[in-house]
């Protein structure tokens, strides 16, 4: 099986600092995977170079068979590549459902000379991603939200909303960086669920950082895990959760801070 993503031998270094230091894996079509590890260890940056934000210092980044180390964020964005953040990273006061346009716009390409023009291709355009907001609505539960300000949202709704953003660019492969941060158990575990819905029934693959372990137990089928931006294991949960090192470096060390 070819790799959706494959990440060989990234490093990135702030001054002579590593924060990633030679990275290898592979995440195929269809896979959940989590990527774990305490504060810190390279997480949050592996993600910004991986999704554009940052160029490597070293390694290669191959999408769908595809070189992307290097390209800037809209351009990975088109590759099918998106990524969600640590916040809940809305415009507090559009509502649900402009902020959802935010993600469909991302991959616009008509050009401006069309729209400007109104012409027949941007207005058909324009009507496929109405359909596409809609149906991102449904999929993530927000449809009956899509007119109320998104500022005004519980934390719960805003961080789905995050996730829908994502989702309307139309990724192959959805990158979430600590997507239950301040949820309580039951968002959290309807968050899960969520994200199974995602891979199941609308065939995106998805990678993510995340703190909260039972999250990541019982929604993953692989585990990376990096310390001080070098990674020391990964398997499936099982493997990770009685990997001795593992248990030494992270799991360990405070258990209920990540149970």
């Amino acid at each position: 099986m070819t790799a959706l993503l494959k990440v060989d031998g990234l490093s990135r270094y702030f001054g002579g600092l590593a924060a990633v230091k030679d990275l290898s894996f592979e995440l195929n079509a269809g896979e959940i995977v989590g990527l774990i590890g305490p504060n810190g260890a390279g997480k949050s940056t592996a993600f910004n170079v991986i999704s554009g934000s940052l160029a490597p210092s070293a390694g290669r980044i191959q999408f769908a068979g595809q070189s992307i180390e290097g390209m800037r964020p809209s351009q990975v964005v088109r590759h099918g590549l998106a990524r969600t953040f640590q916040s809940a990273t809305v415009y507090p006061a559009a509502t649900v459902q402009e902020n959802l346009y935010r993600g469909a716009l991302a991959r616009f390409d008509v050009p401006i000379w069309a729209q400007i023009a109104q012409t027949a291709s941007y207005r058909s355009a324009l009507r496929k991603v109405r359909e596409e907001v809609d149906e991102v609505l449904e999929i993530t539960g927000l449809a009956p939200y899509r007119d109320d300000v998104a500022g005004a949202l519980a934390y719960g709704h805003q961080k789905r909303i995050g996730v829908a953003i994502g989702l309307a660019t139309r990724p192959r492969l959805l990158l979430l960086d600590e997507p239950a941060a301040g949820l309580n158990p039951e968002e959290c575990a309807e968050f899960g669920c969520l994200l199974k819905t995602l891979r199941d029934r609308h065939e995106i693959s998805l990678l993510f950082v995340e703190h909260h372990m039972a999250l990541v137990m019982n929604t993953c089928e692989k585990i990376i895990v990096l310390v001080q931006g070098q990674k020391i294991a990964q398997g499936t949960p099982d493997e990770v959760r009685n990997n001795p090192a593992v248990i030494e470096a992270y799991l360990g060390v405070d258990e209920d801070a990540h149970g």
